[in-house]
Formats: structure tokens, sequence, C-alpha cells
């Protein structure tokens, strides 16, 4: 195989497949990266076994072939080479990959392409769908997600088909992020899945600028596909919370506030919260909202801030980093803040965006 890349071309493909190929893998070929280029095409391709992506990347094919090398040794060379110069890839014996970039040469071990993997592939239905709305739902969602949670179906992105629409959905059963996006248009036995965190990732990283993105979903994988990258992800097999039970159709009271108001007060007022717990409290009136702590070997803060409008007055305990995360997610000026009494679930919602939530499970404050 001989092979000529410019530089970004192929160094762009080799970042985004790092994150797949860098992990623990236990079978060596797993951390390379498969270099192939047949029929005028050169893709570069990655997997765990759980995530698989391929990439296709611009250059001039002088021989076809395929070799598999350290994604992360490739990556690392090709990086610090220089922009002006072309990038003349080439196999030698025993499988061996020679590199020359104007004056300099680099020879690294690969392995041969017959042991890598195959990801799967698909012919049948398939439906598109707005890449900006799909890195949205992630983005809005993801950080709610469990991580390492022994009920391993929290640890990924919930994807529910209903008629009108699709909610994307994550927990950690403290605390949950809700978005919506235009409804998949599946077969009747499809109503969801479960992705893994790990893939979702690499989702946003993939498709970054893609405009539309096609997915088919298969028994037990789903593939995501645009005109230069495939991504194919095992789901996770469970049966996701009833999440929609612990949403009250009409809150006891709200309150409108600023959210960059409510964020940088919790930031502030958290500095002296126990840091075993990070718990402050949020008094909200008609008029106010009130963020403080008190810890006795710490010290004790707190700051006001007006109200756009409330209804209802309440006191509750909440973990600061929760709160943070939550409001550092939503994307509008003002946040909606809904409440049914001390104990129960506080949601925040943006203004005048319909269809995304974030549910924050409260602490109990001390008398």
């Amino acid at each position: 195989m001989e092979l000529t890349f410019e530089k970004y071309d192929l160094l762009d493909a080799l970042q985004v497949l790092q994150g797949v190929a860098s992990g623990r893998n236990v079978l060596p070929i797993l951390s390379n990266v498969l270099i192939q280029a047949t029929d005028g095409n050169i893709e570069c391709i990655a997997t765990d076994l759980e995530v698989g992506i391929k990439i296709k990347v611009e250059g001039t094919i002088q021989e076809d072939g395929a070799i598999t090398v350290s994604a992360k040794k490739l990556a690392d060379i090709v990086k610090e080479l220089p922009e002006d110069k072309a990038i003349h890839l080439v196999t030698t014996a025993n499988d061996r990959v020679e590199i020359t970039c104007g004056d300099g040469v680099y020879k690294i071990i690969g392995l041969p392409d017959e042991e890598f993997p195959q990801l799967p592939t698909v012919d049948g239905h398939s439906l598109t769908i707005d890449g900006e709305a799909l890195r949205a739902v992630i983005r809005k969602t993801e950080f709610a997600a469990a991580t390492e949670d022994v009920r391993y179906y929290l640890n990924g992105l919930y994807f529910n088909f209903l008629e009108d629409k699709t909610e994307v959905v994550a927990t950690d059963m403290h605390r949950l992020a809700l978005a919506q996006c235009e409804p998949f248009e599946t077969s009747e036995n499809v109503k969801g899945f479960i992705a893994p965190l790990k893939a979702v990732k690499e989702i946003e990283r993939t498709f970054a600028e893609s405009e539309t993105v096609q997915i088919s979903i298969l028994e037990n994988q789903v593939l995501l596909a645009d005109d230069k990258a495939t991504l194919t992800t095992r789901l996770v097999e469970g049966d996701y919370p009833k999440y929609r039970e612990v949403m009250p159709e009409t809150p006891e009271g709200t309150a409108i506030v600023s959210k960059e108001q409510l964020l940088q007060a919790g930031r502030r007022v958290a500095l002296l919260s126990n840091p075993k717990s990070y718990a402050i409290c949020v008094e909200i009136g008609t008029e106010q909202v009130q963020v403080s702590v008190n810890t006795p070997e710490l010290g004790e803060a707190h700051e006001t801030l007006p109200v756009e409008s409330a209804t209802g007055q309440i006191r509750f305990g909440i973990d600061a980093r929760l709160l943070i995360e939550a409001l550092t997610h939503i994307e509008t000026e003002s946040v909606a803040i809904e409440f049914t009494t001390e104990v129960k679930p506080i949601f925040f919602k943006p203004i005048d965006e319909d269809g995304h939530l974030c549910l924050v499970v409260p602490m109990r404050l001390a008398s």
C-alpha cells in the first residue's frame, strides 16, 4: 500500500478515532487503526468491539492495500509533522509502515489487517435527522447519565420513540435531563433504545459538523452515518426507568429567574459548603430567591437575587454541583423553577424553549 496525505486530512480522522482505539483493550489490535485503500477510497477504522468508527480520508492512492498501526503512535507522529509538506505512507516487509514527510522518515510496526474486526453494515431502512438537532439533544442530556452504575441501563442515553416526537433522557436517579426532537420513523416493533455513554460522546465528536445524519436501527445495534463517517454501537439492554411517573402535570409553584444570576450565586455560595455533600439552601419567595449555606467548620454565606415572577414559596436543600450542571446546560437567559414540596423533585425549565427540562432530587435540610 502506498498513500499520500495532507497533514490535517489525516490528523483530523486520527483524532476522532483515538477516542475508540485508545481504551484499555484486551486485544492488542484494538489499540490500532485500520488504514485501507481500495476502489479509489481511503478509509480509517477503529473499534473496541462496542463502538466502531469508519472515516473516509482525502488522499492520493498510489497502490491499494491495508494495514493496522497504533492509533496513538501514528496520531502523535502526524501531529508533530510540518504543515506545508505532504505525508507519504507506505507499507514494507513484515507489516512495517514507513512515513516520510520532508526530510523525516519514521518506521513503525503494524499488524496485518486480517485480524481486525469487521464493522456491521446496513442495507435496510434508515431515517435522516438534522445534525444540529441530534447534537442538541445529546448536549442537553448526557451530563445527567450515570457513569459507573451497576444498573448498566443508566450508563447511557435513552431514545424513546413517541408518535409525535422523540424524547432523549439521561438520569443517574439523583437528577434527570430530558430533551425532545423530531419523531423517529421506525418499524412498529422498535419503541426506543439505550445508547451507551461512550458511543454518545463519540457521536458528538464524529458528527460535530454534519448537516444531516442517517440512523439505522438493528436488533442490538444502531448505525449512524453521513457522507464521510460511519459509527456503529452495541445498544444497552434493559428496561429504562419510567421517568414520566415523577413529573407532575401541574406544579404547586413556579419562579422565573435569571439563569446566569442563579448560576453564579450557586457557584459562589457553594465555596463554603460541606465538601462531603455540597449541600446549599435555596429559598424561593414571591419577590426574591435566596441562596445560602451554613457550614459550622467553614463559615456561612448568602446571596439574594430578584425573581421575574413567582407563584408559591418553598425552601429546599440541593447539591450545588447538580444545580450548577443543570443550569450550565440550559441555554436561555431565564429559567423557570417548578416545585411541589421540599422533598419532591425540583424542575428547571428554559423559558421560551419547549421540550427541555432538568430535574434534581432535593436534599433534606437541617432544621
